[in-house]
């Protein structure tokens, strides 16, 4: 081969060699071409700080166009820290970066200032700038089971006093917890409160966000808040609220069960629209009330049925529960041959019905059209009465009725008062 063949394909292959090195660096600005063109090489290299690029690498140089705004938008990572910035690095008295140890050399961690860059950076043709990423632990929310049946989850039994779970801070300093939205979720139970320590010893139940410490120690390997959580077996629809209860009224239909957690007022919330069929649902009241509820059923049509509870199945449950002060009112078309009752218009052969109570309602119609008859309630001598305003067929021996009041246009019947 000749001299001159083998100069130009040393050559060649020294063109490419330095092309590949570029190609593997990420420019910013101009492509690798146009800087090598310009002789301008002002790049900014980047330490992982104990993470990784999205390479694998812990080192990474990236070259930048001159007085084009540099930013920092690629991938890092690093298990259990969070970033919490990129700061200049330490140099020696020849400009060079400083690292406490040669594994720390190799792991690309070298000494930080307490100088944080501020991106977008602006560099100047030639310069090279050294950045180190800074990491914080990051802190861990644990939760243990607590006061609470065994539960499930993916399998596995837990017990009182064990971790099922954890999640972490992240980048926030504290954590609203939902009770819909746990990180895991059981098989055969449901969440029923949060729980902290109450600094004596013992548990209380949380009341609002839980925080991340001020101040802790960075050297902790596993830093975590506890929250303690209680279950109650079988798998239920927690009604807590006004809004749970709307929504608990509007599907009474489809089977689902539902488990009421304290006391609960609905003065705040809509009118909702009376059941003109039937219920199937199991309602656990643990003892608590639900008030203030206000119902309606507007222009109701030739043949149509309204009440509170519509026609209770056979599959229905309700246990330990009071409804107090509840209101209904219903309007009538012209015509119309209706039935209309407060409480529930029938009840099937098999509903468990267990302490219940339906205490100071009242159902009011209006008026009633000439041409328009409600064919469970009678027009005595001017009154309409008779106890089956209340409840249509079937046992309702197992409710507890209270104070409930009729009025049809102005004329009023009153019905279990107490004495």
């Amino acid at each position: 081969m000749k001299l001159k063949t083998k100069v130009s394909l040393i050559l060649i292959f020294l063109v490419i060699a330095v092309c590949s090195l570029f190609a593997a660096c990420q420019i910013g600005g101009k492509s690798w071409r146009e800087i090598l063109g310009d002789a301008q090489h002002q790049y900014i290299t980047y330490y992982a700080g104990g993470g990784t690029f999205g390479n694998s690498k812990v080192v990474k140089n990236i070259y930048y166009e001159a007085g084009v705004p540099a930013t920092s938008e690629f991938e890092i990572t690093n298990t259990d820290w969070l970033f919490k910035g990129w700061f200049y690095v330490e140099l020696d008295g020849e400009g060079n970066p400083k690292f406490a140890s040669e594994e720390n050399k190799k792991a690309g961690i070298p000494e930080l200032t307490d100088r944080e860059a501020v991106f977008p950076l602006t560099l100047s043709k030639d310069d090279h700038l050294y950045l180190g990423a800074k990491w914080t632990r990051d802190y861990k929310l644990k939760y243990f089971l607590y006061d609470s049946p065994d539960i499930t989850i993916d399998g596995k039994v837990y017990s009182n006093g064990q971790e099922f779970t954890s999640s972490s801070f992240g980048k926030y300093d504290y954590i609203t917890l939902s009770y819909s939205k746990l990180p895991v979720e059981s098989s055969d139970s449901t969440l029923l409160e949060y729980y902290v320590e109450d600094g004596q010893g013992g548990y209380k139940v949380l009341d609002g966000a839980i925080e991340k410490p001020d101040v802790y120690d960075e050297t902790d390997e596993d830093p975590f808040v506890s929250v303690y959580c209680k279950f109650v077996s079988g798998l239920w629809e927690m009604v807590r609220t006004a809004s749970d209860v709307r929504i608990m009224y509007q599907n009474l239909a489809y089977g689902n069960s539902y488990y009421v957690t304290q006391d609960i007022d609905c003065s705040n919330n809509q009118t909702l629209t009376l059941k003109a069929g039937s219920i199937n649902c199991t309602i656990q009241g643990n003892g608590h009330t639900i008030s203030n509820q206000s119902f309606e059923s507007r222009n109701l049509a030739n043949g149509g049925t309204s009440s509170i509870f519509g026609e209770i199945s056979k599959d229905t449950v309700m246990k330990d529960i009071t409804f107090e002060n509840f209101t209904s009112r219903v309007t009538i078309r012209s015509g119309a041959r209706v039935n209309i009752y407060l409480f529930s218009h029938g009840i099937e052969a098999g509903a468990d019905l267990q302490n219940v109570a339906f205490n100071n309602s009242s159902l009011k119609i209006p008026s009633v059209p000439n041409t328009s008859t409600i064919n469970n309630i009678q027009n005595v001598g001017g009154v309409y009465q008779t106890d089956a305003w209340v409840s249509g067929d079937g046992d309702y021996s197992s409710v507890g009725f209270k104070n409930l009041t009729l009025d049809v246009a102005g004329q009023t019947d009153t019905k279990y008062q107490e004495n």
